[in-house]
């Protein structure tokens, strides 16, 4: 949760640092902190859903381990059984000792869904320049409504008149 937190701190000074480089018309460096922040809001997401996958993986292997105490108890079952031979029949033990195997393959299958689960924790991190110019173009269309006056490499009107609505209700709160 700590690393989460300092990614997302992280994100956010990237981009920061994206919105005053690009108002000062520094459009590389702008370009460098957008791709920056990109790649570190994925790494945030990433160590989240690692750990997400992990408690998945406690909870699943907790259920594992509840399977394979019952799994000892039927063991200790069946050997008592074994000395009681003589005052059961043998179709009772032969019913006990299938439901005992019962318990062992479901114990075999939370095992299986366990391993399943260390083997499906990959996460991409990459970030695609079209990726970058996306968050560009949505740090451009909010210059654009701070200063009123249009940039060169806004995105869309439909973000801008969005971001207007959106700064407009924000003062009328105030």
């Amino acid at each position: 949760m700590r690393q989460s937190k300092k990614l997302e701190m992280s994100a956010k000074l990237a981009r920061d640092k994206a919105v005053n480089l690009r108002k000062q018309g520094d459009m590389e460096g702008s370009k460098f902190h957008a791709r920056n922040y990109l790649q570190v809001k994925k790494q945030g997401r990433a160590v989240d859903m690692f750990r997400t996958n992990l408690e998945g993986l406690l909870f699943k292997l907790e259920q594992a381990n509840a399977v394979k105490d019952v799994s000892e108890i039927m063991t200790g079952i069946a050997q008592s059984l074994a000395t009681l031979k003589s005052q059961l029949s043998v179709p009772q033990i032969t019913e006990l000792m299938s439901q005992i195997d019962i318990d062992m393959e479901e114990f075999a299958v939370t095992a299986d869904i366990a391993t399943e689960g260390m083997d499906n924790i990959s996460i991409d991190t990459a970030v695609t320049d079209s990726d970058v110019n996306e968050v560009l173009g949505e740090i451009d269309a909010e210059i654009q409504v701070e200063m009123g006056a249009a940039l060169p490499s806004a995105a869309s009107d439909e973000k801008i008149a969005e971001l207007e609505k959106e700064l407009n209700r924000l003062k009328s709160d105030e």
